[in-house]
């Protein structure tokens, strides 16, 4: 068996293969959950409410990823490596970020009214906020369920927790019919967010081995966590502060457009969390066992397997604009080149790979946090400036730098820490 074989058979070439098509199937479910969701969204509230929330949205993910300190690619890595230590680093990791979350909410909820007048100048926001700020803590509970899910293995149940639970139950909502303004759908939400998180949390003890649990001291998951932290938080940055920035200088017609065009455009990076999910335990356990070849033999598999699988979709994206965004109801057309701008940022993200994902799984996690320190602030910086010189076009534009600056950044640090490219994908 030559050198290239023996290494695939070694880090479990077929398994992982397998696995992967098995979650680009769920996956799409999930973005298909996700499509779904706001188009009913969109189409049900109208352009001007359907801003309103997605907004409310925006500022909920950033600080649910505030909430979970740093905790979830924390949680793929213990469980991953050592599932009786995983358990014990769930449920501190539960608790810390339950509470931290739950003080994040209720300061939303108290100063909801400040920045929908102050801040975003836009009072009707003002319920919206209030009603969907305990989803503050629903989000990021159901956020580390998923992951230490992905930590077990359990890539189906993963997915149904991070993507799927929540959008099919706002669809319920929608189809229903007693969902007619954002307020509603937004305190909906938080609902169906907390409902998420402990069902993902029953999932988890469900599925985890039988084995005693190792306690894990708190300075050892500070110690992993915190530099995380930075790269949770950041990551949000560079893909809600867009839309964050543009609540406070265009119109509510106009942040609907930006938000359905991200949404749709972020079609095209299912295929990469996909693979991550498969991918990211491995990678966490090559490089315990000190096999480069291995990691390196999957980390080019992966890039392969999302260009493939990706590529087409954005294609799409880039051809047929209009006719995409006219899907979302009237009002939504005129966003078909905000679409064509962040499809070329996911463009970039696909090619890329799993290039966060090595960094962390290997133990460079002040890298990862380097690289979304600088993504994220450049996305801060030049999409303001951008959004205040030619509006919603500008912020899109923004958006795609900040993405393509932090996947090409993390190439980087693979390449400089780990010793290989994973553009170079015909090796």
């Amino acid at each position: 068996m030559n050198p290239l074989k023996r290494t695939l058979t070694a880090i479990g070439y077929n398994d992982v293969l397998k696995a992967s098509l098995l979650s680009v199937v769920v996956r799409i479910l999930g973005a298909f959950a996700g499509f779904a969701a706001t188009f009913n969204i969109a189409l049900s509230l109208g352009v001007e409410e359907s801003g309103y929330y997605f907004l409310a949205f925006s500022l909920i993910s950033i600080l649910a990823a505030l909430s979970q300190l740093g905790m979830e690619n924390m949680l793929v890595r213990f469980v991953g490596t050592d599932h009786a230590q995983g358990s014990s680093v769930l449920v501190k990791a539960v608790f810390a970020s339950g509470v931290f979350s739950f003080l994040t909410a209720f300061i939303l909820f108290i100063s909801s009214s400040f920045l929908a007048n102050n801040i975003f100048h836009k009072p009707d926001l003002e319920p919206v906020l209030a009603a969907m700020s305990l989803g503050v803590v629903g989000l990021a509970l159901l956020t580390l369920c998923a992951n230490a899910l992905q930590g077990l293995h359990r890539v189906v149940a993963s997915i149904f927790i991070l993507n799927i639970s929540v959008n099919l139950l706002l669809i319920l909502a929608v189809l229903s019919g007693f969902v007619l303004k954002a307020d509603t759908l937004a305190r909906f939400y938080s609902v169906a967010a907390i409902f998420t998180a402990v069902t993902g949390m029953a999932l988890f003890w469900r599925f985890k081995p039988k084995v005693p649990t190792a306690a894990v001291p708190w300075n050892v998951i500070w110690a992993s966590c915190l530099p995380l932290w930075a790269v949770m938080i950041m990551s949000q940055m560079v893909q809600w502060s867009g839309q964050f920035i543009a609540g406070a200088y265009v119109s509510s017609e106009l942040v609907a457009q930006l938000a359905v065009a991200q949404r749709t455009a972020m079609l095209a990076s299912f295929v990469l969390i996909a693979v991550n999910l498969v991918v990211a335990p491995r990678f966490a356990a090559l490089h315990r066992q000190g096999d480069m070849a291995g990691l390196e033999s999957l980390a080019i598999l992966s890039v392969k397997l999302i260009g493939v699988l990706a590529l087409p979709v954005i294609g799409v994206m880039l051809i047929f604009p209009s006719w995409l965004m006219g899907l979302f109801g009237e009002g939504f057309a005129g966003g078909s080149q905000l679409l064509q701008i962040l499809a070329v940022g996911q463009f970039i993200n696909a090619i890329t790979g799993s290039v966060g994902y090595l960094l962390i799984m290997s133990g460079h996690e002040r890298d990862m946090r380097n690289v979304t320190l600088i993504s994220g602030s450049t996305a801060l910086i030049l999409t303001w400036l951008l959004t205040i010189g030619f509006g919603a076009t500008g912020n899109a534009v923004g958006t795609a730098i900040a993405v393509a600056t932090q996947n090409l950044l993390a190439v980087y640090f693979v390449k400089k820490r780990l010793g290989f490219n994973t553009l170079a994908v015909w090796r």
